[in-house]
């Protein structure tokens, strides 16, 4: 009996998944294909949610996520801290930046988009909504924590971690990965250009608490061709001087 409703458990967090991450709402014929789950169970699973006002039904039969999530998020990010914490900060360099700011949380290996403080300019953003997970190898904010974790604990994440090549840029060589994480180690920040998004530069920084372990990252992102060599060399030590104001009032 445990094993079924262990394996219902983790059909239900694979669609809500699938569905938080999609353009748009999806109907049971294209969820049951994508995720390779029986239509019978699909549907059975979506009006549960339904029940819960996780997931809502739109008039023309498909499903997206509902107010309930939104529930759990608050609830998330008030016992956390670090959002409350980091939101005035973050705003304040947005506004004199004039450049989209993100917050990012991490536990158990693994870290999600938990705030986005967007740019009064033109930017177009593919992979960071609100509590998708974000590559540790080829982000600002995943090498800022990456760089903040023990040689043993970085060995560990590449030895079961597949680097892809997001764009062309990608670093995926695990050598230059590793010297590149001792480097933002000595600076205090991490960056990454045009290597997880096309035409998108990004400087990020650690947030620790008091054991010096991370438990999040604050990052900047803007496009390559306005956010310069210079800006990131300005702009880094700015943002590692806010993740360390941040992690003291953890």
């Amino acid at each position: 009996m445990e094993n079924t409703a262990t394996g219902v458990l983790k059909k239900a967090l694979d669609l809500l998944k699938y569905i938080s991450e999609a353009d748009k709402p999806g109907g049971v014929t294209e969820i049951s294909n994508a995720l390779d789950m029986p239509k019978a169970t699909v549907h059975r699973i979506l009006n549960s949610l339904c029940d819960e006002n996780v997931l809502l039904k739109t008039e023309d039969g498909r499903y997206r996520i509902g107010p309930t999530v939104l529930l759990w998020s608050s609830a998330y990010n008030y016992k956390s801290g670090v959002v409350d914490i980091a939101q005035p900060l973050l705003e304040a360099l947005r506004d004199k930046t004039r450049e989209t700011l993100h917050l990012s949380v991490y536990e158990h290996g693994r870290a999600q988009y938990a705030a986005r403080f967007d740019s009064p300019q033109t930017v177009v953003l593919r992979w960071s909504r609100l509590g998708t997970e974000l590559p540790l190898y080829c982000t600002a904010a995943g090498r800022a924590i990456l760089s903040r974790l023990t040689d043993e604990e970085v060995a560990d994440y590449l030895s079961h971690t597949e680097l892809k090549a997001r764009t062309k840029r990608t670093v995926v060589a695990r050598d230059k990965l590793k010297a590149m994480l001792a480097r933002f180690r000595t600076l205090g920040y991490a960056e990454e250009n045009q290597e997880n998004e096309e035409n998108i530069r990004c400087v990020g920084a650690a947030i620790v608490n008091r054991h010096g372990k991370p438990v999040a990252a604050i990052s900047l992102t803007a496009p390559s061709f306005r956010f310069t060599d210079y800006d990131a060399i300005k702009t880094g030590p700015e943002l590692a001087c806010i993740a360390q104001e941040i992690s003291a009032k953890l």
